[in-house]
């Protein structure tokens, strides 16, 4: 019929290296491929030994940081959540501290409490996605159904807080929008509960099943010197023994007032992160439960320069709601600003520049899975090709927020 295998994405090439020379297949893995999200890559094989790999992003490229420059400062929080839906708070926390700084804004101590307890479940929300989806790229169905399955639980809770499951729209420059109902709190004490309980069950399923474990097991090696070199971020480092977290070592809200962990193994392997991910989840249970207890349950929802802008008729309401009608009459200051939160799946940096008018100058944005993606490349290298899938799941990546 004439067709070619170029055509289908193989290339087979002979390259003369040392006696006998090497002859090694070119594979197109995605980006229709089921398990390699919006990205293709270019596979080079020796057998099905994957000898090198080469990233092409940019299949779901949206031009974030130009488009963040085109309009109000405040439009940017509900474009900026859609960079990482699953972990919206984390992503919106950190653009909103960068804005902070820049206007000299401050937080009031309700809104710090809401926002480490809403980033929390931004954190097992995100795990939760990310553990889903690797549970089916290493053929468990059960694992899938089980993730999101839990995942529609919380953001049901969302809905509850903020009035929307997954585009929330609820950290702003000073505070939080609105605060979460009496019935929030009720369900959320439950629910952490029914999820202690489901994640042991995942564990055994997924984890500690023969065929789950050794899909995992010893795959996709990164050494602590190679994750600290490629600039590993999120369980992707803390899987390589890599203690670090932005956390505890760039505090940001009440953290430094709680007592919890940051969770690190040693092993390197696919198996290491995927336990990162599953006790990170644990952790944020235990976050959450200490925050119940100290938080305050009245008070300012936004720091009082933030509520010096807003009308005096409106600042009444500024214990459960806050009006926007104040924010959009505020111009930038001709200043810098810098925010840094631990997202689920590592660091989330924005760095913004006033311009002296409504919107940005400059909007600079890092994520962590674009910052992961040199480190992926380097631990699939020397694995087989049936591995990829599974050492691709086990770092979290997420092409929408890798293309920004």
């Amino acid at each position: 019929m004439g067709l070619k295998m170029e055509q289908y994405g193989m290339v087979l090439s002979e390259v003369e290296s040392g006696p006998g020379g090497k002859r090694t297949l070119e594979l197109l893995f995605g980006p229709q491929h089921p398990t390699s999200g919006h990205i293709r890559f270019f596979v080079e094989l020796d057998g099905d030994i994957i000898v090198d790999i080469r990233p092409d992003p940019g299949f779901v490229h949206r031009t974030m940081e130009k488009l963040g420059e085109t309009r109000h400062f405040m439009m940017n929080i509900p474009l900026f959540e859609r960079l990482s839906l699953p972990d919206a708070i984390n992503v919106t926390w950190a653009y909103s501290m960068a804005v902070e700084r820049m206007l000299g804004y401050d937080v009031s101590e309700r809104a710090e409490y809401l926002r480490t307890l809403f980033g929390e479940m931004s954190r097992i929300s995100v795990h939760l996605y990310d553990l889903a989806l690797h549970a089916i790229m290493i053929g468990s169905s059960t694992g899938f159904m089980y993730g999101f399955g839990l995942r529609d639980l919380l953001v049901n809770l969302w809905a509850i807080a903020t009035g929307a499951r997954t585009t929330p729209t609820w950290v702003l420059p000073g505070g939080v929008r609105r605060a979460p109902p009496k019935a929030f709190y009720e369900r959320l004490a439950g629910f952490l509960d029914f999820l202690d309980r489901k994640m042991d069950e995942f564990y055994r399923l997924v984890v500690k099943n023969p065929v789950g474990y050794y899909r995992l097991k010893d795959v996709g090696y990164l050494s602590k010197s190679d994750a600290a070199a490629y600039l590993a971020t999120g369980p992707g480092a803390r899987g390589s023994g890599v203690d670090w977290d932005a956390r505890r070592d760039m505090p940001y809200g009440v953290y430094k007032q709680l007592e919890w962990e940051v969770r690190v193994h040693d092993e390197g392997d696919s198996l290491a992160r995927t336990l990162v991910r599953i006790e990170e989840v644990r952790e944020a249970a235990r976050i959450i439960r200490q925050l119940f207890k100290a938080m305050p349950m009245d008070g300012p929802l936004v720091g009082h320069n933030a509520a010096h802008k807003i009308p005096p008729k409106e600042r009444e309401m500024l214990n459960e709601l806050v009006r926007m009608s104040g924010y959009y009459v505020t111009t930038t200051n001709l200043a810098e600003g810098t925010g840094v939160t631990e997202g689920g799946r590592g660091r989330y940096f924005f760095q913004v520049f006033g311009a002296g008018t409504e919107r940005l100058f400059r909007v600079r944005i890092s994520t962590p899975s674009w910052q992961n993606l040199r480190a992926f490349m380097k631990a699939t290298i020397g694995a087989r090709l049936m591995d990829l899938p599974a050492i691709y799941g086990s770092f979290g990546f997420f092409p929408p927020e890798a293309d920004r």
